[in-house]
């Protein structure tokens, strides 16, 4: 009786200790999970970023919140504006927000590409014909920045 009294006691902590580690591998799984995919890079958590050449390139701009016009924002260290000049962006969102630029400031225009939180696209992703702010391509045509929740937009 006894060792039937200690197989069931064991076997009852090998079930508890099983629930217990597949819940903290879940639980570690997901938390590493959420934090990966909103790091985008080159661009510190909670920021979406812009760039002027392409990603970890000099001549970085970090966005905390939406900016409906950029012609009054400039990359870091350079006497460059933002407006119709960016060539790559970057997305860090701590909350989920997809970036969403516009050819146009105030949102108009029509949207030129979008990034999922935790994803980037480079210069040689994005379209472009050579001239900037004529709304055809996407590249040197952004100029403005909308944070939005989650949609069902295509985005890089």
């Amino acid at each position: 009786m006894f060792s039937t009294q200690t197989r069931q006691k064991s076997g009852l902590r090998r079930k508890v200790a099983a629930v217990a580690g597949a819940t903290a591998l879940l639980l570690g799984g997901g938390l590493a999970a959420a934090t990966t995919a909103s790091a985008g890079p080159n661009c510190a958590a909670g920021y979406h970023c812009v760039f002027y050449n392409g990603l970890g390139e000099p001549g970085g701009h970090a966005f905390y919140n939406s900016d409906p016009d950029f012609t009054d924002n400039y990359f870091d260290g350079m006497s460059i504006n933002i407006n119709d000049n960016t060539w790559a962006a970057s997305n860090s969102s701590t909350g989920g927000y997809e970036s969403h630029y516009y050819y146009d400031v105030n949102y108009g225009g029509g949207l030129v590409f979008c990034v999922n939180p935790g994803s980037a696209v480079n210069a040689g992703q994005l379209s472009h014909d050579g001239v900037k702010g004529n709304h055809v391509g996407q590249r040197d045509e952004a100029s403005s920045l909308l944070m939005r929740p989650s949609t069902n937009i295509s985005c890089f």
